[in-house]
């Protein structure tokens, strides 16, 4: 299998163990990739420090006690 291949998860030829491998592979890749790009995020709005501490445990004022929210439930 060609190692440029986008497998997914429709397409994975099941019986193939080298495929799933790959697949998997790539669907690991990708998630850390995103947990990366998020903890970066997360750490840029200052909200925790690069050993995943949290460094705020404000709440955002309408979640607050006391406060008037309207979740627009019924």
């Amino acid at each position: 299998m060609p190692a440029s291949r986008h497998l997914k998860l429709e397409t994975v030829d099941f019986g193939n163990t080298e495929e799933v491998d790959a697949f998997l592979e790539q669907v690991m890749s990708e998630g850390i990739r995103h947990v990366r790009s998020e903890s970066a995020e997360i750490q840029a709005k200052a909200l925790m420090d690069a050993d995943g501490n949290l460094l705020t445990e404000e709440l955002p004022s309408d979640m607050r006690d006391g406060s008037e929210r309207d979740f627009g439930g019924v």
